[in-house]
């Protein structure tokens, strides 16, 4: 038989382990979406994907239609390495290949993050771009989503876009609307813009001691 002591100590323990299973904890729910729906969303998120795919097969069946098949392969492929080696063209390429890159991964990071509402709606993405600095993404806020709430996993935004800082700025005539900057590198940190005050052709001043002796 058990005494009155370790009763005790077997009803404390019971409660404690109680309390730890009933911990309090969050269930987002998604709402119920057709199949179209899910695949217009797709559509819209792999815009920029399946329009470079489409140029390609475009482009593909207009030159095997006008030359043979190695030929147009070599013409093809000869764009595209010419794009990718051309500084001005890789630099768009690139810049671009960043926004969208950084897209996908800002979504991905308001699904970890849990930054929608209690139907399990995400912010949209409407549009990103580079800047000089890096990227900058506008997002539509749902209902039941706050500025603040983007706001808050800021830095998760640098991490999951492999910049260096990013930063959330709120739209001053919609609140509905924010933009989320990415800042991947320093326009200060450039070559050296030399002056021309300190060309040669500029008369020099005097050294001190010469002066008084003048």
């Amino acid at each position: 038989m058990r005494t009155a002591k370790q009763r005790g100590r077997l009803m404390v323990r019971s409660h404690s382990d109680r309390l730890v299973r009933s911990e309090p904890f969050e269930v987002f729910t998604r709402p119920q979406r057709s199949l179209p729906a899910r695949l217009l969303g797709l559509v819209i998120r792999w815009r920029a994907e399946l329009l470079v795919l489409g140029l390609l097969l475009t482009a593909w069946v207009w030159l095997t239609k006008q030359m043979p098949t190695w030929a147009a392969g070599t013409t093809l492929g000869g764009t595209v390495l010419v794009l990718m080696i051309w500084p001005a063209s890789r630099r768009y390429l690139v810049h671009r290949g960043y926004s969208v890159m950084v897209r996908h991964r800002l979504r991905s990071t308001f699904v970890e993050r849990r930054v929608m509402n209690y139907s399990g709606n995400l912010p949209l993405l409407l549009w990103a771009r580079p800047t000089p600095v890096g990227e900058r993404i506008w997002v539509l806020l749902r209902a039941g989503i706050d500025p603040q709430d983007i706001e808050v996993a800021a830095s998760y935004y640098a991490v999951s876009g492999w910049a260096r800082d990013a930063r959330v700025v709120p739209n001053q005539r919609l609140a509905a609307i924010v933009v989320v900057e990415t800042v991947r590198r320093d326009p200060l940190t450039g070559p050296a813009v030399v002056s021309p005050l300190s060309r040669s052709h500029l008369v020099p001043v005097p050294p001190l001691e010469e002066a008084g002796h003048a």
